[in-house]
């Protein structure tokens, strides 16, 4: 089931859908999941799965998987602006993220979830900054496994974290600061965006 709240853009004023996030599903969940189903092997299978995956996007291969999605490597230079193919040297090259195209058979099933409006409930429990954090440390986990990234291209901004945890702007701003003043994120230098990430 995805549930959904409806907003409003500050600039154009038009109402649109947004989807209500809870506890992100991790990689450990996803073990936990198997290992139920078939036995303690399959969450070494599926470990052993990730390492093939990057092994052979390593190679340079788009790993696809027919009835989940295909991944593929992006790259970037760790120089900008550059305007000349000779300036340009084997070890300017980096590996910036990789891409997830989803199948037709992940849409279709997508497709088949039941929508609903998230409604108000006065007896759910009201999260807490601890449950915000975990929520938070977890997406950046995920990003990490799953997207093979370094924890510092990992980058949590206020608008990723209000968005994670639906609280307001404020809230996420003071908490990320929170944060970054017990040692848990630190802050990364930019022009326009304020941004984080992980240090613990």
């Amino acid at each position: 089931m995805i549930r959904y709240k409806l907003l409003k853009a500050k600039l154009t004023g038009d109402v649109f859908p947004q989807q209500v996030e809870t506890q992100p599903f991790c990689s450990n969940d996803l073990k936990d999941k198997l290992k139920k189903r078939y036995g303690a092997i399959s969450a070494a299978v599926l470990d052993d799965a990730f390492s093939i995956i990057a092994h052979e996007l390593g190679e340079g291969k788009t790993v696809s998987l027919e009835e989940f999605g295909s991944f593929s490597i992006r790259l970037g230079m760790s120089k900008k602006c550059v305007k000349d193919f000779k300036s340009v040297h084997t070890n300017d090259i980096k590996v910036k993220g990789v891409r997830f195209k989803p199948s037709k058979q992940l849409r279709l099933e997508l497709d088949k979830q039941e929508i609903h409006l998230q409604q108000g409930d006065k007896q759910r429990r009201n999260i807490t900054t601890d449950d915000r954090w975990v929520i938070l440390y977890n997406y950046i986990l995920e990003k990490m496994n799953t997207m093979f990234l370094q924890r510092e291209d990992v980058l949590v901004s206020p608008s990723i974290y209000r968005h994670l945890t639906s609280c307001t702007d404020y809230t996420a701003r003071k908490e990320l600061a929170l944060f970054e003043q017990e040692g848990k994120l630190r802050k990364v230098h930019s022009a326009r965006v304020l941004l984080y990430m992980l240090v613990v």
